[in-house]
């Protein structure tokens, strides 16, 4: 996940670039804000057309007042971004998402700009790796929708590993009757829609006080970008897949409608390998 708030002064044509790297091969999305006479703007893949997302947002750029953009990016491969003053969002969702590491600003077709980035979030280059390599694991579900055959099954009750968006956070949790429940801010959230974990050498290690193990599968982050990996804690007999947030040193869950953290958990680990530990 990464955050930025910017704002731009320009008549039309301002760019955005998304990159992983500074080459001329690079993957990158390139957002186009005041294209086509300042009348649209469009999310471009890696300078392919058409373009795969587009918007009518005529007259969003002036080279007087600034035009602020909030632009998001999300683990699960949703990129969106939103003009306030115009109550507008373009926002598109990539099956295949890669890793983003540089942005770029510039304008096109003669214009000038004025850029000022007033804030971002981003997380660890090495988690943000983790987090693209693993995206095709996750399948989107819904709540109508009946899940995959090779999906990771944590308990023999019918409990699977799922992860959902709430409040700028992607964040794991328990599937039950084609729901995802996840915690945050201390409740727990029922989710419709949600990713499921589809693997077939998922793995369980037991792990402490905010512990994980090397090969630990990222899950999800939270809405400052700190990585959240997946947990499964034991209750009463009952299992209850979570979050792990190793800088909390704690496995939160979902249990009678609330936010509750274990000390003592186990971790989901994509890897036939012994298990070495690290502090994350």
């Amino acid at each position: 996940m990464g955050f930025i708030k910017l704002s731009v002064k320009a008549a039309h044509d301002a760019r955005i670039a998304l990159r992983t790297h500074l080459g001329g091969d690079s993957s990158v999305y390139e957002i186009v804000i005041g294209g086509w006479g300042n009348t649209m703007s469009a999310i471009k893949r890696n300078n392919t057309e058409p373009d795969v997302a587009e918007a009518e947002t005529r007259y969003i750029l002036n080279e007087e007042t600034p035009c602020i953009l909030y632009i998001q990016w999300w683990c699960d491969g949703l990129l969106e971004i939103f003009c306030h003053e115009l109550d507008t969002r373009l926002s598109y969702k990539d099956s295949n998402p890669f890793v983003l590491n540089y942005i770029g600003f510039s304008t096109a077709w003669g214009a000038t700009g004025e850029w000022t980035l007033d804030n971002y979030i981003a997380t660890l280059p090495a988690i943000r790796s983790q987090l693209a390599e693993s995206s095709s694991y996750w399948l989107d579900c819904n709540s109508e929708d009946g899940l995959p055959r090779n999906a990771v099954c944590a308990s023999d009750d019918d409990l699977y590993v799922g992860r959902a968006r709430h409040s700028s956070s992607v964040t794991p949790g328990s599937i039950r009757t084609r729901a995802c429940f996840v915690t945050w801010g201390g409740r727990m959230h029922r989710k419709r829609e949600f990713q499921v974990l589809c693997r077939r050498d998922a793995q369980w290690v037991k792990c402490w006080q905010g512990a994980v193990p090397l090969h630990a599968l990222p899950g999800g982050e939270t809405e400052d970008g700190y990585a959240l990996f997946v947990g499964r804690v034991l209750d009463d007999g009952t299992y209850y897949v979570g979050k792990v947030e190793p800088h909390r040193q704690h496995c939160f869950i979902a249990l009678d409608g609330e936010e509750v953290g274990f000390e003592q958990y186990e971790v989901l680990v994509i890897n036939d390998d012994p298990p070495g530990y690290i502090g994350r």
